[in-house]
């Protein structure tokens, strides 16, 4: 019986070291930039993601999970470009909706600081990255995180046929992520 108790003990305490912290999808931005030869960079964000981070700050663990609506794009370009980017050209919204980051592994350091073993999935292409990330506390339920990493569009075929060259459009996306995380209780 005793074994039990302290078999109890052990699970608790281990569910207790484990903190949940979802999205607030209207403070947290995910923005990006591609420049352009002989143009005005590409710049751009998304509007409807969602997301959770599972972090045990004790054990310096932790995973992240956030899909993105790929529909919510927009750019410095919507005025005449909004369904050639959301078309098959570009991002093919129709069949491939979504695009996630998701960590295989999520290493929290004592500095305020972490670094996120991640799969970026967009159109059905997976690629593997570390993105550093640096968090602050907001009292004792809110938090701020924020990274940013870069990645080539032809790995994800954004971009086909005459646009997947790299001559004028470039090849080098970079994602600014700030997250603002609402503990859960």
């Amino acid at each position: 019986m005793i074994k039990y108790f302290f078999l109890f003990l052990f699970f608790c305490n281990q569910s207790l070291a484990l903190e949940k912290w979802i999205i607030n999808n209207t403070k947290s931005s995910i923005n990006f930039s591609i420049p352009v030869l002989f143009a005005e960079d590409i710049k751009g964000n998304f509007k409807n993601f969602k997301g959770f981070v599972n972090a045990d700050r004790k054990n310096l663990k932790g995973v992240v999970n956030i899909v993105v609506d790929i529909e919510s794009i927009s750019t410095n370009y919507d005025l005449d470009y909004a369904d050639f980017i959301k078309g098959d050209v570009f991002f093919d919204i129709i069949k491939f909706p979504q695009a996630s980051i998701k960590t295989k592994d999520f290493v929290i350091n004592k500095d305020n600081t972490a670094n996120a073993f991640a799969t970026l999935s967009i159109k059905g292409k997976d690629k593997d990255f570390k993105i550093p990330l640096s968090y602050n506390l907001q009292g004792n339920n809110k938090a701020i995180a924020k990274g940013t990493f870069n990645f080539n569009r032809s790995d994800f075929e954004i971009g086909t046929g005459i646009w997947a060259s790299t001559l004028i459009l470039k090849d080098e996306v970079t994602v600014n992520v700030i997250l603002s995380l609402d503990l859960v209780k």
